[in-house]
């Protein structure tokens, strides 16, 4: 299972259908944002595999979710992709402070970034 968390309604459309179309997940669930995604996570209900993360998003960002899933040693080994429009240096040098974050992908999302996770897609 896949988290996705991002607040472009068209973006996560976009997203879900590459991932479908190629298989990447054997199911996506998405979030409009951090807290929502906290919330599920904390729940003990769902497991993700991955977890797909845009920095910015209301209610709850990225970087908020990032600190808050740290908190919680059960997550902290979560692998997390950041998935964003930022093209800022400074926010890739930040997300590599975080250990669980594996990767810095720039929308838009491509097949050669899903295989960059996953070489056997495609």
């Amino acid at each position: 299972m896949v988290f996705l968390v991002e607040d472009d309604v068209i973006t996560t459309f976009l997203i879900k259908t590459l991932m479908e179309k190629f298989s990447f997940a054997d199911e996506i669930q998405g979030f409009q944002n951090g807290e929502d995604a906290l919330n599920a996570l904390l729940s003990g209900t769902v497991d993700p595999d991955l977890l797909f993360l845009d920095l910015n998003m209301p209610i709850m960002d990225g970087w908020e979710f990032l600190n808050a899933i740290n908190q919680h040693p059960k997550y902290a080994k979560l692998p997390i992709y950041i998935l964003t429009s930022s093209i800022d240096p400074t926010d890739k040098a930040r997300s590599a402070e975080f250990q669980n974050v594996k990767g810095y992908l720039v929308k838009p999302l491509s097949l050669k970034d899903l295989q960059s996770i996953n070489p056997t897609i495609g």
